[in-house]
This record gives structure tokens, sequence and C-alpha cells, in this order.
């Protein structure tokens, strides 16, 4: 997949991963919840789906798509968080570093 493209999904995942997480505190935060979630009712399926068709699209072996969705909450850093197996950081600060990190196998 060509970086574009790749930024391009993870952008529109992102997006739309968030817009589901605030739909589902307002139900979560109000009186008439009941607790019924069902805006959100299978959601995490087609997201678990898409994050696995770009890991395959990707050949990101590591799973660094999956750490910066979950582990990192979607967040960049520019602190030093990651090396590889020679000590050698490896930046987290963008979409490209990100692009970078699924082609390498630490």
């Amino acid at each position: 997949m060509k970086k574009q493209q790749f930024i391009k999904h993870l952008k529109e995942l992102i997006r739309i991963k968030k817009e589901a997480e605030r739909v589902d505190e307002v139900i979560r935060k109000s009186p008439l919840n009941d607790n019924l979630s069902t805006i959100a009712f299978g959601s995490g399926y087609y997201e678990d789906l898409i994050i696995k068709i770009l890991r395959d699209a990707m050949c990101d072996k590591d799973d660094w798509i999956g750490y910066f969705i979950y582990e990192r909450n979607m967040k960049f850093t520019n602190k030093n968080i990651i090396s590889d197996k020679n000590g050698k950081n490896i930046p987290l600060r963008n979409f490209n570093d990100l692009y970078k990190l699924t082609q390498l196998s630490i």
C-alpha cells in the first residue's frame, strides 16, 4: 500500500473511531441510557477487521498499527519510546513515522 493511501485510510479510521467514542460517551452519560448502547453494538468487529486489513496490506508483522491505535490511544510523541535490537531510537512523531515503522521488523 502506498504511503498516501495508508495515511488516508488510517486518518479516516481514527476519525470514525473518535466520533463513535464521543457518541458512545453521550449515551453512557444519558439518564435515558438504561445500560443500552445499541449504537456501538458490533462496531468493535468492524474496527478490528479494518485494522487487520491495514496490517495485512502493510505486512505489519509486529502490529505497530494496533499499538498506535490501542496502546498509544492514537497519539504520536516526540519522546524516544521505541528502539530496535541495537538500541537505536525509532521515532513515532507522525503518520510518516508510523508508515516506516510498519515496514520494519524489530
